[in-house]
């Protein structure tokens, strides 16, 4: 019985971890380093799940010699971690993402082949599937390593926000009904735009989702425009902070009538922080920069570098 009560009492500390984790909201935190982490937190938090449900089905005992066990530990992981990935989808700011799936097997599998004992097993493939193990494991960390070097980068450029110089940098952008590259046409700062073909769409358009640095010291936030083509195109700039309500009342909006060829988009940043209805936005917690058409019938093409904030003397 006290068996029993152990092995229930660790299987629902291990379960109620593993929702806490993946279905509660952390907050506000937006940064890429945090991301990445998270995304890299699904292989030890399923290892250790599957090792539990290992230990449990074999009586509390250790090691576990039967792989029947190992093969049912890891389905039963596996299962849970679909099943967690379709409840985030019922949470707030989650989404059901099929990488994390992958990485819930992955990580299962990766520990129970370490906990596998190889004297059962062929020792040349045993240590076969564990240096692959391995090497899975440490290719899942790139992601954190290339985030710490890209908040490492945003950290020193400050105040420019954006020139694309590395490829790194890329991590921050993503798109909407649109395609994105780097490019080294019409750059005004360094060697490199950002490319953006925007296709008809309702709101093509592309954001800066990692922003970094306090805003509050300065009066400008710019950034450089090529468009492509002889007619004029106008685009909307979006900005808000981690506190937004997902409304249009508290949010800064302003459309801009973009010309064909050069373009500098300079917005006062007073003009941002009194944008929204009922409140200050917080100019120390900028959380993303959006910039769309919209109602767009035909392609449009836009080369975009130089984002920054400036000071302005009085």
């Amino acid at each position: 019985m006290k068996r029993l009560l152990l092995n229930a009492l660790i299987l629902i500390l291990i379960l109620g971890s593993l929702v806490f984790l993946l279905l509660t909201d952390l907050g506000n935190e937006k940064s890429e380093v945090f991301k990445a982490l998270t995304n890299f937190g699904h292989f030890p938090l399923f290892g250790i799940l599957a090792l539990a449900l290992l230990w449990i089905l074999n009586n509390s005992k250790w090691p576990v010699l039967n792989p029947n066990l190992y093969a049912i530990s890891f389905v039963i992981a596996v299962a849970l971690g679909i099943a967690t990935e379709y409840l985030q989808m019922l949470t707030p700011d989650r989404y059901f993402e099929t990488k994390d799936i992958f990485h819930n097997i992955v990580g299962a599998f990766t520990f129970l082949v370490f906990a596998y004992p190889s004297s059962t097993f062929s020792g040349k493939k045993i240590m076969a599937a564990k240096i692959v193990s391995i090497c899975i494991l440490v290719s899942a960390t790139f992601p954190i390593f290339s985030s710490v070097m890209d908040a490492w980068h945003m950290d020193r450029d400050f105040p420019l926000l954006g020139s694309f110089e590395t490829r790194l940098e890329m991590k921050r952008w993503t798109s909407n009904t649109s395609e994105i590259k780097r490019s080294y046409k019409h750059p005004a700062h360094g060697s490199f735009s950002l490319e953006a073909h925007l296709l008809p769409g309702q709101y093509p358009g592309i954001s800066q989702e990692h922003v970094s640095g306090n805003w509050s010291g300065y009066d400008v936030f710019a950034f450089h425009v090529y468009l492509e083509g002889s007619s004029a195109l106008p685009v909307v700039v979006r900005i808000h902070d981690n506190y937004h309500d997902q409304t249009y009342d508290d949010r800064y909006n302003r459309t801009f009538l973009l010309k064909p060829g050069e373009n500098d988009v300079i917005i006062a940043l007073d003009d941002v922080r009194k944008a929204p209805r009922m409140r200050l936005m917080d100019m120390t917690r900028i959380a993303n920069i959006c910039i769309f058409s919209h109602n767009l019938e035909e392609s449009r093409v836009l080369y975009l570098d130089y984002f920054r904030l400036e000071k302005v003397d009085h």
